[in-house]
This record gives C-alpha cells, structure tokens and sequence, in this order.
C-alpha cells in the first residue's frame, strides 16, 4: 500500500509505526487485531510480551548496559480510538484504514477521527523499543483495550505484574504541558420511559435538526465552551411546545458520550394550519443560537423540513414533556473552576448521546472532576432528575481521579530537559481529562511516580484531528534525553 506520509520525514520510525496503526480498525470494543498486531511486533523485535484475556498487552525491554538495574520506566498508551466521521462520509470503522493527510505542519484525517488519540503516543513508546543505541532504564510499555469508552482494560489489567518506578502516560495533548494529575468520574446513563399513540390526521411531520457544531472532547475542550447540539436541540424543543400542540416522535444526538456532539434531531408532528408559527418560531432560533454561538460555532445551522417517512406512532403528551424537561434541566458544561490552579476546570458534566427506542429515551452523561464529591453530586443530580421523569439511571464505566502530587521527580525531569532542549516555558498541572493513571495507580498498590505527556494534538474526538510534525520531532528528542537521564 502506497505510504500516505512522506518517507524521510523525521522522525521516520514514528511515522512508519503510525501509518501501520492506522491501517489497524481499532474502535473501542474491537481491538483483536490491534492487539495480536501488538504481540507479533514484540515478537519481531525479539521483546518479552503478556498478552492478557482482556486484549491488554505489556512488553518488556531490558536496560541498555550500564542501567540495567536503574529504577525502571512505563510508558502507557491506550490501543482503542473515538470513532466519529463527518456526515455524508462512507468510512467504515470497523473495517476501513484512516485515510491520513499531511498539510504543512500537520498529519490529520479530514473526514473522520485520526487516532492520534493515544495512537500518536503509542507509536512512540513502540519505535523506542525498536532502537539499539538509545540508552534507557528497564522500559515497560503497557497498551491498553477500551479507554476510550469507560477505561475498563486499565481497570481488568493485573498491575501488580508492573515493575517500573517511574510511570510515563502517553496520552496528553498539549505541548509543553505535563499533566500530573486529572479528573474522574463516571459515565452515566438515564433512561426515560416513554408511551405513544397514534397522531392526529390534521398533523405533519417535520425533522428538526441542528448541526454545523464544532464539538470536541468533552474534556479538553470543555473550556471553549462549545454549543451542545443536544443541549440546544432540546430547548428548541422547548419553545416549539410552547407555541401549540407539537407531538415528539423521536430524538437523537451525539456519537459518544465523551465528546461534545456536534449535531442532534428530533422529529415532530405539528397541525398544519398552524406550520408558519412553528416556522417562524425556528427561525426566531436560528437568529438566537447564531449570535450566541457566533465566536464558538459560527457554523452553526438549525433546520425545520418536511419528513417524508411514514410517522406511526408519536410519544403521549405525558411522555414528551418528562423527555424534553430531562433534557431542558439536566446539568450540561463547566459546573466550577478549580480553586487551586487558575484556568483549569474542576468539574463539569456532558450530555453526550440522547437514543430512541421503542420503550424509552436515552441520555448518556461522562462526568468529570478532580473532587469525588463533586462527580458523585452529579450522578446523584442525574438520577433524581431521572426518577422526577418516571425513570432510572445506571453507571456504564467509571474512570478515577489521579491526585496531583506537589513533588514529582519525574515531572520536574520532563520541565527542566524540555526547556534545556527548546529553550520554551513548560509546566506540570492538572487537566480536566480523564486519564488512566489513577485507575492503574491503584491497582499497583503502591506509590509510583506519574506524569502524563504527548506532541501537540488538536481537534480530538472529531473529524479533522490533527497532531503536529514538528511538536513530535521535538517529544522524540525530549524522550530520548529523559531516557537518557534516568
């Protein structure tokens, strides 16, 4: 298959294991293939492996002379990837190679998520393993199944078996940035049930829908303050009620629950004779959301359109206003700042996926926060609302806070070498991300020294994500040099 990334490109061995990622479906949930792809390369550089039930695979390589018996390093990555795809777009996830681009700086993927999210820092950890003349510590590097959706290969993976007093997570984004500590919480499902009848002959269908949103990770870009098609869709809804006797016959939005969704629709019956009213109604919206959203979505679009399919059944007005009052009063965004570091978000909460069946509606929330008081208060806030609605709520995944810690050796290492190397500002914070740090913490059982880092990532979780060449020439020569140091 012909290379989609230029060969001579520095770092070459990075971009070669990257490329042959890519050519790998890795969706969360369906990882064999990656995962055996992983055994067979450690096997091909002659690297002792475990494989686990789970998919999880662990591979070892001794020091190079003269650090044999230095305190050891993990580097972690997660195999899996959010799979989003723009509309119109025929890729196929679980079957279909990620058709990379390169323009300028940037190595991205137009119509669909890229996988640079973690598949950037996996390749990495990989290609150190490949080298002979690089010296390093006893390395581990750990990839695992399914972090993308509720970090359970993390939380199943046997991490007593790990040996390492250093713990490096590969899975950051920003350059210069070294996350030392990052929020949890779980994720969240509420269903709402709902009962229908037959509509009434005087009524048509339309499909209302909003899309044109940036979206984006519910995490890191939770700060730029993004719309939420769901959110918006579900306060039109709102407003359409209001204006006259609207029926709801289903809604969705959203394709993961960790990302911001960037469209949502729902469609409706209205009486005919009152059409203009509604008509009017959306676009008194669309002028509303489009100065709202002008700085963040200036793309934004909301449509009303006649639905051609045949419309059956329509929820019961009972029905209707338990769904839309669950998603007009359910807690969406920033919640509150962090009190000890300016600029970082706390906690926040996101209405990522909204389903329709045949007996219910669907709200997937990912919680986050560094405080479990707080992620804790906001399940308890989801499951109220819930059983306000006549219905229930469940936890999917969990995903634990990592701490941070004032003192970290390796932490201050990564800050001093980067700006020796580059002569830039860095620092080590919190992030409002989840992260499996804590969850694989824990399950050592014992005090290891964490940090979180990776080259510059962009617009993840969503098509168009993009990592930068030459932040990742620059992570390739500061990996070298900690290596080097430890």
């Amino acid at each position: 298959m012909k290379r989609m990334i230029p060969k001579g490109l520095e770092p070459e061995l990075v971009y070669e294991i990257f490329e042959e990622i890519s050519l790998i479906p890795r969706a969360s949930g369906h990882e064999e293939e990656i995962s055996d792809w992983l055994v067979a390369f450690a096997d091909k550089y002659h690297l002792s492996r475990v494989q686990d039930k789970k998919g999880n695979v662990l591979i070892r390589k001794a020091g190079t002379p003269g650090k044999e018996n230095h305190p050891g390093v993990i580097l972690q990555s997660h195999m899996d990837m959010v799979c989003e795809k723009a509309k119109g777009s025929d890729h196929d996830f679980l079957k279909d190679p990620i058709q990379i681009t390169v323009e300028g700086d940037k190595i991205m993927a137009k119509e669909t998520t890229l996988g640079a999210d973690n598949g950037i820092g996996l390749a990495l950890s990989l290609a150190i393993l490949t080298l002979e003349d690089a010296p390093h510590p006893p390395l581990e590097v750990l990839v695992t199944v399914d972090e993308e959706i509720g970090l359970t290969g993390a939380e199943e993976f046997d991490a007593s078996q790990l040996t390492g007093d250093y713990f490096v997570n590969m899975d950051s984004a920003d350059e210069g940035i070294f996350v030392a500590g990052s929020a949890g919480g779980p994720t969240i499902s509420a269903d709402i049930p709902v009962t229908r009848k037959t509509p009434e002959a005087e009524q048509g269908a339309y499909r209302l829908s909003i899309d044109g949103l940036l979206g984006g990770h519910s995490g890191e870009d939770i700060h730029r303050h993004r719309g939420n098609a769901n959110k918006l869709l579900f306060r039109l809804l709102d407003a359409l009620e209001r204006k006259g006797d609207m029926k709801l016959a289903s809604v969705q939005g959203g394709m993961a629950g960790n990302a911001i969704p960037r469209s949502a629709e729902a469609v409706v019956m209205i009486p005919i004779k009152d059409k203009q009213t509604f008509l009017d109604e959306v676009e008194r919206y669309r002028g509303i959301y489009k100065e709202e959203y002008r700085v963040s979505d200036p793309d934004l679009t909301v449509a009303f359109e006649p639905w051609e399919e045949e419309v059956s059944e329509v929820f019961t007005k009972e029905a209707m206003d338990r769904v839309i009052d669950f998603g007009v009063f359910c807690e969406n965004g920033i919640l509150r700042m962090c009190p000890d570091v300016e600029g970082v978000v706390e906690s926040s909460n996101n209405l990522g996926c909204v389903t329709t069946d045949d007996e219910k509606v669907t709200f997937v929330f990912v919680t986050r926060s560094f405080v479990e008081s707080m992620y804790q208060t906001m399940v308890l806030n989801i499951d109220r609302l819930a059983r306000n609605a006549g219905g229930s709520s469940h936890k999917d995944y969990d995903c634990l806070e990592w701490a941070y810690e004032p003192e970290s050796e390796i932490r201050d290492l990564f800050v001093e070498v980067y700006q020796e190397l580059f002569h830039k500002e860095a620092k080590g914070i919190p992030v409002h991300t989840g992260l499996e740090c804590g969850i694989i913490a824990k399950n050592m059982g014992r005090k290891v020294d964490m940090i979180s880092i990776g080259p510059e990532t962009k617009e993840l979780h969503k098509p168009g994500e993009w990592f930068s060449i030459s932040s990742t020439q620059r992570y390739w020569k500061l990996l070298h040099e900690v290596l080097k140091r430890l």
